[in-house]
Parts: structure tokens; C-alpha cells; sequence
């Protein structure tokens, strides 16, 4: 199963990239999980944290214990939003950490681009989309699993619209 299984390779992959990110992120005293959650909250277009919960691909216990060192750091805050919904948002702090986030991010991703040559960053983006596009009608033929984040996160794009 190793060589060959798709899971694996997945994994290993994420792994190691997330443990280069996160080298980068832990100047900013952050963890990349938490710097992601502090840009899908920037980017404004979320009604709701269910909504960023389902963009990040995690369910919403998740998203609330990701949320509570940000909140004790004071770069979130909550808001409330229609009905009984309610929002996180950034603080003026989380303002500024964003703008630090996407410079570190910035430069954490050239290197790993730089290595992929021109176009290799563009054709592993490319293949990892087809496998998400994969695994998801697999999921959607398969009767409806426990956890409904991932099968319905939209991670094709960021909250916005723009292609990750």
C-alpha cells in the first residue's frame, strides 16, 4: 500500500509542507493553521463561522478551539451577525498580524515554487485539484458521512472567489 497509496503520499506531502510553513509562521508566534484562519476572517466574505469552518474544511468544534488563542492574543473578536449567527472578525492587531501573514506566507511559498521550477508550482496545483474534485464525487456517491465539512468545503477557491 505505501508507494502506491495516494492517501499516503497526500499526507507526507501535507506534512512537510505544513512544517515548512509553519517554520516561517513561528516568527509571527503562529502556527499556519492559525495563520489561514486569521486570512479567511480578513478576507471578509464569510456570513458566518459555520461558512469558514466549511471553507477551511474543518467543523465548527474545530474552527472554535482554533479560534481561542486568537482570541486570547486579541487578533479576534466576535461579532454578532444576523439571527443567532455570529462572526469572528479581526481586531486592529489581527489587522496588522494579516499584513505580516501574507508577506511570511509570501516568502515561504517562493521557496518552495523556486524548487518546482516555472511551472511545476502551477501543475502540482493543478493535479491536487483534480484529486480534490475526485475525492469529493466519490464522497457525494458514498451515503452521507458524519463529518459533512469536507465534502462541502469549497476549497477550489477562497472565500472571495480567487483560485488558491
Amino acid at each position: 500500500m505505501g508507494r502506491t497509496c495516494l492517501g499516503h503520499a497526500a499526507r507526507r506531502t501535507a506534512n512537510l509542507l505544513t512544517r515548512h510553513y509553519n517554520r516561517h509562521m513561528a516568527v509571527l508566534g503562529l502556527e499556519l493553521t492559525q495563520a489561514q484562519l486569521l486570512a479567511a476572517i480578513a478576507d471578509g466574505s464569510a456570513s458566518s463561522a459555520a461558512e469558514i469552518a466549511r471553507f477551511l474544511g474543518i467543523d465548527r468544534s474545530t474552527l472554535a478551539r482554533n479560534l481561542k488563542p486568537l482570541e486570547v492574543a486579541g487578533l479576534v473578536t466576535r461579532q454578532d451577525g444576523k439571527g443567532r449567527k455570529v462572526l469572528p472578525v479581526l481586531t486592529q492587531l489581527g489587522e496588522a498580524k494579516v499584513i505580516e501573514i501574507h508577506r511570511t506566507w509570501l516568502k515561504a511559498q517562493e521557496e518552495v515554487s523556486a524548487l518546482l521550477g516555472p511551472d511545476g508550482a502551477d501543475a502540482v496545483r493543478t493535479q491536487m485539484s483534480t484529486l480534490r474534485k475526485a475525492v469529493h464525487i466519490l464522497e457525494s456517491q458514498q451515503k452521507p458521512a458524519a463529518d459533512t465539512a469536507s465534502q462541502s468545503a469549497p476549497d477550489e477557491t477562497t472565500l472571495s472567489g480567487h483560485q488558491s
